[in-house]
């Protein structure tokens, strides 16, 4: 379909075309002045994330047909043609959800602000004017990126410069800049746990409002699995007689990969609820003759391939809603509760971490999330007293 036949997004290089399906469109202009330009129409049920992602690829691709060989760096060429050279070498290596992290980190929110710079320009004031302008950025609604959200994007921008000056022999500008920072907005983390009788209210609704839900919401809930491995995860690596799963591979774009996210395996005890949801849950699946029995997947989607965290989202919304949580009840949701839980019952943090999947001891503190309750028993259990003194002494 010709160009004129789509229509433009407010995304730079996306397009809406009269059947409803995106189409991303790259043009890169050469030091000779010729431009170059390739489409690519993305298959129905694309999203707007997945269109500019397929942009940066584009732009990849041309640049590495029209040019002869890996082109050495140079201080002259612009941060924009170092990075799209360097997502181009990287991404060989990276999961396709990486991928598409560093694809939309750059294109939307890195290279918008500094990509016209030359790389001897990017220099100290350079990245913190960039840190002062993310700080800045708002979301279409209005309201402000969280910090979490910004520290993805210093990541990026991070190692793409950190790999510049170390190719071109440029002194490191990320040093002595602190990353973005969102103060008054951490205080929301608190509130994202659940304690332990709100989860045991929230497998009760799922067990009787979805039932075709249920062995996955509380293997969740239960082993604070990340949904990408909880959707990898095969047959094969559940021990029935040991009750754990095996945890070795994660799903990264709808992709199966055997690696988890963070390339470690870890055996994940399951608990006696889990167990009996995973006996009916696969004795339905093959009496029902299920599609995806095949690819041994213990939780395939309708239609036989590997479901995705959001295929959650409505059973979730009915769930929080019928028991008036006032939080956003989704997986991670359920995984902060889990750790917060452990942390409670004084299991002892490296044990949490061996069941979590947690590297480090920072991330599981950074999951705990101490509730009202919790913090107002603390507080009223200090031995203070400002009553006198009863003086016992004999007179």
């Amino acid at each position: 379909m010709a160009l004129k036949k789509a229509r433009r997004t407010r995304h730079p290089g996306v397009f809406r075309r009269e059947d409803g399906r995106l189409m991303a469109r790259a043009a890169v202009r050469h030091s000779d002045g010729k431009i170059v330009t390739k489409r690519r129409v993305l298959p129905p049920g694309a999203d707007v994330q997945q269109a500019i992602a397929a942009v940066a690829e584009l732009k990849a691709e041309i640049r590495a047909q029209t040019t002869p060989g890996a082109l050495r760096p140079t201080t002259s060429q612009t941060l924009e043609d170092y990075a799209v050279q360097w997502l181009s070498l990287r991404s060989k290596r990276l999961k396709p959800s990486a991928k598409a992290t560093y694809q939309l980190a750059l294109a939307h929110h890195v290279l918008p602000r500094l990509g016209f710079l030359r790389c001897d320009e990017v220099v100290r004031q350079a990245v913190e004017a960039w840190v002062v302008w993310a700080e800045a950025r708002r979301k279409p609604d209005g309201t402000l990126y969280a910090e979490a959200t910004m520290r993805q994007w210093w990541r990026v921008l991070k190692t793409v410069v950190r790999d510049m000056a170390a190719d071109l022999n440029l002194p490191d500008p990320i040093q002595r800049v602190r990353p973005p920072e969102r103060p008054e907005m951490d205080l929301k983390r608190e509130q994202r746990t659940l304690t332990i009788d709100q989860v045991s209210a929230v497998l009760r609704v799922a067990r009787e409002d979805w039932p075709d839900r249920y062995a996955e919401i509380v293997m969740i809930a239960l082993t604070a699995m990340r949904p990408s491995e909880i959707y990898a995860l095969k047959w094969e690596r559940i021990d029935t007689t040991r009750e754990h799963a095996h945890v070795c591979a994660s799903i990264s774009d709808g992709v199966w990969t055997p690696t988890s996210k963070t390339k470690a395996h870890r055996d994940v005890p399951l608990h006696p609820l889990i167990m009996e949801a995973l006996v009916q849950h696969r004795r339905q699946a093959i009496e029902q003759q299920r599609l995806g029995l095949d690819t041994g997947l213990v939780f395939p989607s309708n239609k036989g391939t590997p479901r995705t965290a959001h295929s959650l989202d409505r059973p979730f919304l009915a769930i929080a809603a019928k028991l008036g949580l006032e939080i956003n009840l989704g997986c991670q949701v359920l995984r902060r509760s889990m750790n917060t839980i452990l942390v409670e019952q004084s299991v002892d943090r490296l044990t949490i971490r061996s069941i979590i999947g947690h590297t480090s001891e920072q991330m599981t503190k950074r999951y705990y999330g101490a509730t009202a309750a919790k913090k107002r028993a603390a507080v009223l259990s200090l031995p203070v007293s400002i009553q006198p003194e009863v003086d016992n002494r004999e007179e």
